[in-house]
């Protein structure tokens, strides 16, 4: 699988260091099982914060230091930083939200060739789902509240950034407007992880968002 774009720098040290919001480190676990590319740059990312953590002096840990740790990698979506794909149309860090895979996915319709589903909330608000847009549909135009990061699971779509297929990440914040078009031949299934509700331009699509709920 050919990968031709990742996720931004800030947003993978983020994840190394463990802050991201659960749906977004889901999302990028989600790309390094899927792409050898970001996993090696994962690697070189992780190598530079130990040496940074060995630098630091020492200090006195909590007496339950030992099984909080222990407790967190149980949860660690890190670990697939050395792992590829399990024998399944799924990458592992979406197995557990669809055992059954992606044929099993109950859609809500969205819009006109747009479908979604939901698959966790976090306590701080963020989202994880799925998006479906039908092949060679387009997506209203819009921007973004916050951070938006979004995965190609299967098909492609194109925006003014380029061509997004299976492996590729868009990491778009609140500056950024564009519209995806499906490409021709296959619906375009992505893993998506949000914090705000989209900005839409046309005055139709702002006055139907409650439907839609995007």
């Amino acid at each position: 699988m050919t990968v031709n774009h990742h996720p931004d720098i800030a947003t993978l040290m983020a994840f190394s260091a463990g802050t991201l919001d659960h749906p977004y480190a889901t999302v990028i676990a989600t790309h390094l099982a899927m792409s050898e590319g970001g996993r090696e740059t994962m690697r070189h990312i992780n190598t530079i914060g130990g040496a940074l953590l060995t630098a630091e002096p020492g200090g006195d840990l909590a007496p339950d230091a030992l099984d909080r740790l222990l407790n967190s990698l149980e949860d660690d979506e890190s670990e697939v930083v050395s792992q590829p794909l399990l024998n399944s149309d799924l990458p592992i860090p979406l197995q557990r939200f669809l055992p059954d895979g992606l044929d099993s996915v109950r859609w809500k319709w969205t819009g006109p060739g747009v479908a979604t589903a939901d698959l966790a909330w976090s306590a701080a608000g963020s989202r994880l789902m799925l998006l479906r847009v039908a092949a060679g549909r387009r997506v209203p135009e819009h921007g973004h509240g916050g951070q938006e990061l979004t995965l190609i699971l299967k098909g492609a779509y194109r925006d003014r950034f380029g061509i997004f297929a299976a492996g590729d990440i868009a990491d778009h914040d609140e500056d950024v407007e564009h519209q995806p078009i499906a490409e021709p031949g296959e619906d375009c299934i992505c893993l998506v992880a949000v914090d705000a509700r989209l900005t839409f331009r046309g005055r139709l699509m702002r006055l139907l968002q409650p439907l839609f709920g995007m």
